[in-house]
């Protein structure tokens, strides 16, 4: 699978418009595309979103569209649920994200005093 990519920054936003023409034998998967162009772009991908894959019919060149935040916070902020969710590793972190604010609170809980 080869990427080439085009990179224009969103300020408003906070974050970075990435285009990429893909030439695989196949459709490439959402997975596959946002572990690759995060490694190019030597970015967290959490931060990765894919917005759109296009390939016409029978032939081996791809176009794709990704977003790429600055942060989580503003990810969760902008970004379509369903296109968080599509994308895949990216609820699996906010998830395991939750859980870690969850069992804090439960450490956090003051234990009743014994009345005795």
């Amino acid at each position: 699978m080869d990427i080439e990519i085009e990179k224009s920054r969103n300020e408003l936003l906070c974050r970075t418009n990435v285009f990429a023409k893909i030439k695989s034998a196949k459709t490439v998967s959402r997975k596959d595309l946002v572990s690759k162009v995060s490694a190019m772009l030597g970015v967290d991908k959490s931060l990765v979103v894919v917005d759109k894959i296009a390939q016409n019919f029978g032939e081996k060149n791809a176009s794709a569209y990704l977003k790429v935040y600055d942060d989580a916070k503003k990810l969760k902020e902008i970004e379509l649920k369903y296109k968080i969710k599509r994308t895949g590793e990216i609820e699996e972190v906010i998830d395991s994200k939750k859980e870690k604010v969850i069992e804090s609170k439960k450490e956090e809980v003051i234990k009743p005093e014994n009345k005795e």
